[in-house]
C-alpha cells in the first residue's frame, strides 16, 4: 500500500493517479496530530488491513493532481540519518556512524527549501531511501532487523557546507525545509528487495545522481541492529540510509530538484535563496 497525507494532512492511499480518502476507516483512532495517527495505523496495521485494502478495490478516488500532498512521516521522534553509506562503486567502507537531524526540517512533495544566510560554503542535495520503523525495536540481531520495517520514502539530506563556529552535522542539516520528504509512504511488502532500487535525483532536467541502493557499505539490517543496539526505535522513527556522494552538486535559488526512486516514486521540490547566491556548477558537481 501507498499510504499519504494530503491537503489539510488528510489520511488517503494511493490507488495509480487517485488518492482514496480513509479518515472514515481510521475514525476510531483518537490521535490529536498526523504524525500520532501515522503511529497507531502502523501499530494497528494488520487489522485496518482488510478494510483498507477493500477501500482501494471498491472506492473511488480523487485526482491526485487536484490535492496537495505532504509528508508522509510529518514528525518522527526520531530522524537518523546515516552518514556516507555508500561504497561509492570504491569499496568504501567507513566505520558505521549515524546524526541526528532536526525533525523540523521536513516538508513535502511541491514545497520549497529556503536557503539560510548562514554563510555556507555551498549547499548541497543528498538523494536517499527513507526507512520507516514500525515496531519497537531494542538490541535486535541483524537477523531479526527488518522484522521491524515498516516501509519506505524518499528522502532529500539537504546540506549545507562549512558553516562558520558550528561542529558536527546538526547544525548544518538541521536548518528549516532541509528534509524533503515523499511523496508516499509504501509498505515493506511492496518492495521486495530495498537492496536493488534505483534512485535517481535530477536538478533543472539534468540527471545528477544516479545510483542503486545494492551499493550500500551496510544493509538495512545492520543499521537497525546497531541503532537498536544505541536507542530505543519506536513506529514511525525515521532512518534515512545515506547517499551515494557522486553528482553531489550545488543548490541555487530558482532550481528544481526531483528525486526519483524505484518502486516509491519520484517528488519535486523548489530551491528559494533569499541571497540569491551562486555557485560555478561544473566546477562544483562531485566526479
Amino acid at each position: 500500500m501507498k499510504f499519504v497525507f494530503y491537503n489539510d494532512f488528510q489520511p488517503g492511499l494511493l490507488k495509480g493517479s487517485q488518492v482514496i480518502d480513509i479518515k472514515d476507516l481510521l475514525k476510531d483512532i483518537d490521535a490529536p496530530t498526523p504524525q500520532l495517527l501515522l503511529e497507531d495505523v502502523i501499530t494497528t496495521f494488520e487489522e485496518l488491513k482488510p478494510s483498507l485494502e477493500k477501500a482501494l478495490d471498491e472506492s473511488e478516488g480523487i485526482p491526485l493532481q487536484s490535492v496537495r500532498l505532504r509528508p508522509p512521516v510529518p514528525k518522527p521522534g526520531l530522524l537518523l540519518c546515516c552518514i556516507g553509506g555508500y561504497k561509492e562503486g570504491e569499496g568504501k567502507m567507513n566505520p558505521l556512524d549515524f546524526f541526528l537531524k532536526g525533525w523540523t526540517s521536513i516538508i513535502g512533495p511541491g514545497d520549497t527549501i529556503v536557503l539560510p544566510p548562514a554563510q555556507a560554503k555551498i549547499f548541497n542535495h543528498e538523494a536517499e531511501l527513507g526507512v520507516i520503523i514500525g515496531k519497537k525495536t531494542k538490541n535486535v540481531s541483524r537477523d531479526e532487523a527488518m522484522d521491524s520495517v515498516f516501509g519506505y520514502t524518499t528522502f532529500n539530506d539537504i546540506s549545507a557546507r562549512g558553516v562558520p563556529d558550528t561542529r558536527g552535522f546538526w547544525p548544518q542539516k538541521s536548518f528549516d525545509t532541509f528534509g524533503p520528504m515523499g511523496p508516499v509512504l509504501v509498505t515493506k511488502d511492496e518492495i521486495p528487495d530495498p537492496h536493488s532500487l534505483d534512485i535517481k535525483l535530477r536538478v533543472n532536467g539534468m540527471i545528477r545522481q544516479n545510483y542503486n541502493t545494492d551499493d550500500m557499505s551496510y544493509d538495512i539490517p545492520e543499521k537497525i541492529s546497531f541503532l537498536s543496539d544505541i536507542c530505543t526505535l519506536s513506529p514511525g522513527d525515521f532512518i534515512a540510509c545515506g547517499t551515494n556522494h557522486h553528482g553531489l552538486g550545488p543548490l541555487q535559488d530558482g532550481d528544481v530538484v526531483i528525486i526519483e526512486i524505484e518502486r516509491i516514486g519520484r517528488m519535486t521540490v523548489n530551491i528559494k535563496d533569499p541571497l540569491k547566491r551562486t555557485w560555478n556548477v561544473e566546477e562544483n558537481i562531485r566526479p
